[in-house]
């Protein structure tokens, strides 16, 4: 029954956990560093990407040069005797093409960058987790069992990191703070023999902007008139009411009435999770306690319809500081119907949820994020009694 996958994050998020780290000392350039540290999420509207973005296809072998194909799946350059060439890519150099290519491809939702004098740590809702130090030194990273040969700087109040994924190819990265609006670039560039590639451009902003600048938008149409057909009595078209045979919508909040028994079921944690102090089961207790008070049952053996579901994904960074990102949903199971099926389907809605991410060293991340995930599911409790009332 536990559900597995839960939809999009919502927007909302945690003020991190020691993230709040002073500005460092100006470098040599006599400019401060700019301030990184931060939730961040992607706007959607305000990103460039193109449909095929990767490093020119490369042949080696006799004669004739390369022609525009991609890495990782696109199309293939042909020499002059018209059939492919043998790749000269080591197995490493072909694991970093392809996974730096994917991470531009499918860049991450959500970024969580915690940033101290010296080093700034950058974990994502897709599971990485870097820290990078802006001494323009070249250091080696891993990707998976791989090493990752990296150069971070500051450079005109922006952090420009540069991988180097094989002999002649680099990718760039290049993080451009804005303060009005409050915003993240990020600029992501192939470079090919020193000749520049795709790129893609992408914009974060902080959790909640998208939705507050929605709200604050213009309304929609206004409300027809007399003249208008929507404006007219349902008698008005009586076969139409008549054939239709969905019954009545319930007001908004309708789903939450009658709840009487509420489960609590937390995902499994990982070995980063447990190292950044973090338990699954003080999590549930934790959260059963909070619907136990607000009189809520259990069934002894977890076959509630309805539960909260917890997910947490943890990294742990180089220097020690824990990165989590969290998710609590209220879940149920409903009977559906589909325009390609007959008859009804238990399927698994999603209520209510909420999620955010945070940061800080192992000695206070378990609390802080415990503290945060009672805080939601009080947060349903008052919703469910708001709307039994």
């Amino acid at each position: 029954m536990p559900l597995r996958i839960v939809s999009s994050f919502a927007l909302a998020t945690l003020v991190l956990a020691g993230s709040a780290a002073p500005q460092s000392a100006p470098p040599a350039g006599g400019q401060p560093e700019p301030n990184l540290s931060g939730a961040w999420v992607l706007n959607p509207a305000l990103t460039e990407r193109p449909q095929e973005v990767g490093f020119n296809q490369d042949w080696g072998g006799l004669g004739g040069g390369e022609e525009g194909g991609r890495s990782g799946g696109g199309r293939g350059g042909r020499g002059g005797t018209g059939a492919p060439r043998m790749s000269r890519q080591s197995v490493d150099d072909s694991t970093r093409v392809q996974q730096l290519t994917g991470e531009a491809r499918t860049p991450p939702a959500r970024l969580t960058i915690v940033q101290k004098t010296g080093s700034v740590a950058i974990a994502d809702d897709q599971g990485h987790a870097r820290t990078f130090h802006p001494d323009g030194r070249l250091e080696e990273l891993t990707l998976g069992t791989v090493p990752l040969p990296t150069t971070a700087r500051w450079d005109a109040g922006r952090l420009v990191v540069l991988f180097d994924v094989e002999q002649g190819r680099q990718l760039r990265y290049t993080f451009s703070p804005l303060t009005s609006p409050v915003r993240l670039l990020v600029a992501i560039r192939f470079l090919d023999r020193g000749r520049e590639g795709d790129e893609v451009r992408l914009t974060y902003e902080p959790p909640g902007a998208r939705e507050s600048t929605l709200l604050s938008a213009p309304g929609a149409a206004p409300a027809p008139t007399a003249a208008s057909p929507s404006a007219a009595p349902a008698s008005a078209f009586p076969d139409q009411a008549s054939a239709d045979p969905r019954p009545r919508v319930l007001p908004p909040g309708s789903e939450l009435r009658g709840l009487t028994m509420i489960g609590t079921v937390v995902e499994s944690l990982s070995a980063q999770a447990a190292a950044c102090g973090l338990d699954q089961a003080k999590l549930k207790t934790s959260v059963a306690k909070v619907l136990a008070d607000a009189g809520f049952k259990t069934e002894r053996f977890g076959n509630e319809e309805t539960y909260v579901y917890v997910n947490i994904l943890t990294s742990k960074m180089a220097d020690g500081t824990c990165i989590s990102r969290y998710d609590a949903s209220l879940v149920t199971q409903a009977d559906a119907t589909f325009s390609y099926l007959k008859g009804l389907v238990s399927v698994q809605v999603q209520l209510l949820h909420e999620g955010g991410m945070a940061g800080g060293s192992p000695a206070v991340h378990a609390s802080a994020l415990m503290d945060a995930l009672t805080k939601y599911v009080q947060g349903f409790v008052t919703q469910i009694r708001a709307a039994n009332k």
